[in-house]
């Protein structure tokens, strides 16, 4: 429990400052943002005159990010940098796996 209060206040503060660097056009896994929203942005940039749309699997993006270069781009305090660290290092539960 203590784990994810950390983690709610790290994304409490990080969060504005990084919300105001995204580009407007982002939807994905963002406050107030939905997969609606971007197809009906999609839907609008189309039926103007078509274009070609990606579809891409990251699944397996996270597994590659250089994390250290990562943490790099994180303006923020040597203790939350050591927390985000760890988080990135942990992995997940897959079962009892």
């Amino acid at each position: 429990m203590g784990d994810r209060a950390r983690q709610a206040l790290v994304k409490a503060a990080l969060e504005p400052e990084w919300e105001a660097r995204f580009e407007p056009n982002s939807d994905g896994f963002r406050p107030g943002r939905s997969a609606h929203e971007a197809i009906k942005a999609i839907y609008g940039a189309i039926r103007q005159k078509p274009k070609w749309a990606l579809d891409t699997d990251i699944s397996k993006c996270f597994d590659q990010i250089d994390r250290m270069a990562l943490l790099a781009k994180l303006n923020t305090s040597p203790r939350l940098r050591r927390w985000i660290q760890g988080w990135l290092e942990a992995g997940m539960m897959d079962g009892e796996e």
